[in-house]
C-alpha cells in the first residue's frame, strides 16, 4: 500500500542566515588607489534607485516581466520564483530589499564585465544587511542587478577603494591574493560537497550557510534512510559568471554563483511538499522522487597578506527556483 511521506522537511528547512549583525563598516580609501573608477556618483545616484523602482514594481504585481534592464540573469529567476511561490501562500514573502544604501563599492576596471556593490540598510531589526551585485557586460548595456545576500551573522565587509578611485577588478587566478580566487571558492565548494567533516572545514572561517546546509543534509539523509530512500545533494559554480574585487589589505572580495541540487527520493511512497514550492513544479507529477533546484549567492572573503586569517563567507542566500520530479 502507497502512503504519503511529508518530506516537506525539504523545503521546511531554510537557510536562515540573515541574523542581526554589527553594522557594516563605512568604504575606506586603498591604500594603493587602483584605475579610475568606471562609475562615477552620478551612475550610482542613477543605477541604485532605478533598480529600486523596479524592483518595487514588479513586487507590487509580482510580475518579473517588468525586471527589465535594471535587474537580470539569477536575480530575475529567483525573484520570478518567489513571485510564484508568494501566488500559492501568501505567508511565503519575497526578500525585502531596502532602497537605501550605506556603502558603495565600485569598480576600477578599464574592460568588461564590470562590477557595481552595494550594501543595503538593515531591512529589520533582526534581519541582516543585503549584498548587492550589478554586472555590466559590454559598454553598450547597463548595470544590472545579477544577486544578492543576506549578510552572515556576525560578519562585516573588509574595507575597499572609495568611489573617486575604484576597486580593482582581479583575475580569479591572481598570483597576488594567496589562495587566489579560484582555489579558494574552489576549496569551498569541495568543502560544501564533502561536508563537516572534511579537512578542508579547518582552511575557513565559520559560516553559517554551510553550517545550516550540513544540518539540512543530515536531517534528510536519516528522513529519506527511514523510508527507504536516500537523499543526495550536488554543488557546483559557475566561473564564468563568477567576479573578484580588490580589498583594501590586499585581498579580494569574491561573488559566486552557486547551484544546489537536492535530490530526495523514497520506496513504496509518495514525496509531498508544501504549496508554495509545490507551484515551482515542473515537468511529470511528482511520485516518490523529488528535487529541490537552488540557486545560490555566496559572497567570500580572502583577507590581505598581513591579516593573516582564513578565507570566509560574509554574505549568502540560499534561492529556491525549480521543483521537478527528477
Amino acid at each position: 500500500m502507497r502512503r504519503a511521506l511529508a518530506a516537506a522537511v525539504a523545503a521546511a528547512i531554510v537557510l536562515s542566515v540573515s541574523a542581526c549583525t554589527p553594522p557594516v563598516p563605512e568604504v575606506s580609501a586603498a591604500p594603493s588607489p587602483s584605475a579610475a573608477a568606471a562609475v562615477v556618483d552620478a551612475q550610482v545616484d542613477r543605477i541604485v534607485p532605478e533598480t529600486s523602482s523596479q524592483l518595487t514594481a514588479a513586487d507590487a504585481a509580482m510580475d518579473a516581466t517588468l525586471l527589465t534592464n535594471r535587474v537580470g540573469g539569477n536575480a530575475k529567476i529567483v525573484r520570478a520564483a518567489e513571485y510564484t511561490q508568494q501566488k500559492a501562500d501568501k505567508t511565503a514573502l519575497p526578500d525585502v530589499i531596502p532602497s537605501a544604501t550605506q556603502a558603495v563599492y565600485v569598480s576600477g576596471a578599464d574592460t568588461w564585465p564590470r562590477l557595481l556593490v552595494g550594501v543595503t540598510e538593515q531591512p529589520a531589526q533582526d534581519v541582516t544587511p543585503i549584498v548587492m551585485q550589478w554586472v555590466q557586460d559590454s559598454v553598450s548595456t547597463d548595470y544590472q542587478l545579477r544577486g544578492w545576500a543576506h549578510m552572515i551573522p556576525g560578519a562585516t565587509l573588509p574595507a575597499m577603494a572609495g568611489p573617486n578611485t575604484g576597486a580593482a577588478q582581479l583575475s580569479l587566478t591572481d598570483p597576488d591574493v594567496s589562495p587566489t580566487p579560484k582555489v579558494a571558492v574552489d576549496n569551498y565548494i569541495k568543502l560544501l560537497q564533502e561536508g563537516a567533516t572534511s579537512p578542508l572545514n579547518a582552511t575557513f572561517a565559520p559560516d553559517t550557510y554551510r553550517d545550516q546546509l550540513f544540518t539540512a543534509r543530515t536531517v534528510l539523509t536519516g528522513a529519506a534512510k527511514k523510508a527507504g530512500g536516500t537523499y543526495v545533494d550536488t554543488i557546483s559554480y559557475d566561473e564564468t559568471a563568477t567576479y573578484a574585487m580588490q580589498t583594501a589589505d590586499g585581498g579580494a572580495l569574491v561573488f559566486v554563483p552557486v547551484t544546489v541540487l537536492s535530490t530526495f527520493t523514497v520506496k513504496n511512497a509518495k514525496v509531498s511538499i508544501p504549496a508554495a514550492d509545490l507551484a515551482l513544479l515542473t515537468g511529470p507529477k511528482l511520485t516518490n522522487q523529488v528535487v529541490h533546484s537552488y540557486l545560490d549567492v555566496v559572497v567570500l572573503y580572502i583577507p590581505g597578506p598581513a591579516v593573516g586569517s582564513n578565507p570566509g563567507v560574509v554574505a549568502a542566500e540560499h534561492n529556491l527556483v525549480r521543483v521537478s520530479a527528477k
